[in-house]
């Protein structure tokens, strides 16, 4: 049955009561509240001055989800109703302001995320404004805006004051305007939490998006288990091993393929709560294995080098059902990987790619490699020619790894290249431009021409300095070992066509740099 969608509005106070009450309540998959005092003062002007402030958006559920209790740092009673409950799932902000604003007979809770005297706001009768209680001033009279739904102490407070005809009218006014104002509701009944979940998303466009995890916390969330924690836990490790930059969702998504196959948003916000808390130790174990492999195997020490960041789910499902895998098993990886870093696959419907991929692994993990004729390289050699070198391109991060792969010697004294510390964090001084910039420049060559891929390899930053702005007739003859030539060209996928250096000839170095380049990608590939 479809869901139902209904309208209406409600009163400050009655709003008050509901949740003090326990009917209306902040989800725990909401942010905390973050309103500056300055937005709070802003609001009630424009509730006095009867402006619209927006909608309250409410989800009422028999779901009894981990609430916030305390709202607007007041110490709530327990609630007096179970069902129905309505949780917030638009207006958090507005709702927390008002509440702490107009709240008068509750304690306030120490060491609240923020500070309650946020809410601390008085009517300056003088100046017909709001102030904040650190504002007042002595000589004027000040209503606490605490007292306008407290009968009693707000005709005593202006008995006290002795307050002149006129300026009990204000006052008055002023109660009279709030007690009487409405705000517009909009209740939504008889929607699952993944539906719940989708909508949350895609209302709360005017701050930060609601995230997957936010959700999968609010779900899985117990007295004993806290998924953020877990999730900080995982987070640490991986930012040990350089990948602490992998989203969140790319997180989820590995545990969703290990406990049902499947990385699709709805299958993840889907997910028993219990088989997450279950599973979480071994998606921290295989993440740690995956991000291994990757490092042992394709020298990809860092997440800024990994050309697609969809390619750690399969292998963490991988490593999620096996501690090793056999020679045959890691040649075919190997050229999955290769194929997939060269290749446009994930650019479209990339959930269900990664469903085929963890499909894939469960018949390499049978010994049964047919599922590579699905995976095929698509960059052609005109790309490759014309790509530009840039961290953003995944081409870019898989040609670099590439490059790792073939243990480049050092073109300045033909010692073995530390390609572990030029690919653990991204820094342009480990890359040289073989034809150098400023010979190209003076070629009035464009940067595109300049910052061809092909006119880059690794090189340490001593030796970068050492060649510098060289003409490549002058270092290739004067600074490269010249009894080693042919063995550090080919280690650096560099054609080894000496006049192309002795002419300075950078039109047939980038082609024929492409070619071999090209040549390597096809062999790792098997294609």
């Amino acid at each position: 049955m479809k869901g139902e969608i209904t309208t209406g509005s409600i009163k400050i106070d009655r709003l008050r009561s509901k949740i003090i009450e326990g009917n209306i309540k902040i989800p725990p998959f909401q942010r905390e509240f973050v309103w500056k005092q300055e937005q709070v003062i802003e609001l009630l002007d424009s509730i006095i001055k009867d402006y619209p402030i927006g909608s309250i958006l409410l989800w009422e559920t028999k779901d009894d989800l981990p609430s916030k209790r305390n709202i607007g740092g007041f110490d709530l009673p327990s609630p007096t109703e179970d069902y129905p409950i309505n949780y917030v799932l638009d207006g958090q902000q507005r709702v927390t302001s008002i509440f702490g604003v107009f709240c008068y007979d509750l304690n306030t809770v120490e060491n609240e995320e923020y500070d309650p005297s946020i809410f601390e706001i008085l009517y300056d009768i003088n100046e017909d404004t709001f102030i904040s209680s650190s504002d007042i001033n002595d000589t004027h009279i000040n209503l606490p805006l605490r007292l306008i739904f407290d009968n009693f102490n707000f005709n005593k407070f202006i008995q006290e004051k002795n307050l002149s005809e006129e300026q009990t009218n204000k006052v008055v006014e002023v109660q009279s305007l709030f007690q009487n104002y409405e705000l517009p509701l909009v209740t939504i009944k008889k929607r699952d939490k993944t539906e719940v979940g989708i909508i949350f998303e895609r209302v709360n466009n005017t701050g930060t998006p609601l995230s997957t995890l936010d959700l999968m916390i609010a779900w899985t969330w117990i007295e004993d288990f806290h998924l953020k924690a877990k999730f900080e836990d995982i987070f640490e490790t991986l930012e040990d091993k350089n990948f602490g930059n992998v989203k969140n969702k790319v997180v989820l998504q590995c545990i969703s393929a290990i406990i049902n196959q499947t990385t699709k948003t709805k299958s993840i916000l889907e997910l028993n709560p219990q088989d997450v808390r279950d599973n979480i130790d071994l998606l921290k174990a295989s993440l740690e294995k995956a991000i291994d492999f990757l490092s042992t195997q394709f020298n990809c020490a860092s997440y800024d080098f990994l050309p697609r960041v969809q390619q750690i789910v399969p292998l963490t499902y991988l490593f999620s059902r096996t501690n090793s895998v056999t020679i045959d098993q890691s040649e075919c990886l190997k050229t999955w990987f290769w194929r997939t870093s060269f290749s446009t696959r994930y650019s479209a419907s990339t959930d269900q790619k990664m469903d085929d991929d963890v499909e894939f692994i469960d018949l390499v993990l049978s010994n049964n490699f047919s599922g590579l004729d699905k995976y095929q390289t698509n960059l052609n050699l005109t790309q490759l020619e014309n790509l530009k070198f840039s961290k953003s391109n995944s081409f870019v991060r898989a040609f670099l790894l590439l490059l790792a792969q073939q243990k480049p010697l050092d073109l300045a004294n033909g010692d073995i290249v530390d390609v572990g510390n030029a690919l653990s964090q991204y820094n342009r001084k480990q890359y040289h431009h073989i034809f150098p910039r400023a010979f190209l420049k003076n070629k009035r060559l464009t940067n595109d021409q300049i910052n061809k891929a092909v006119n880059f390899c690794i090189l340490p930053a001593t030796s970068n300095r050492l060649i510098s702005d060289k003409d490549p007739s002058d270092y290739f003859e004067n600074i490269i070992p010249q009894a080693n030539l042919d063995t550090i060209l080919e280690s650096n996928l560099l054609p080894n066509d000496k006049d192309i250096y002795e002419n300075n000839d950078y039109d047939k170095f980038y082609t024929e740099r492409a070619k071999v380049v090209f040549k390597k990608i096809k062999k790792l590939s098997n294609e």
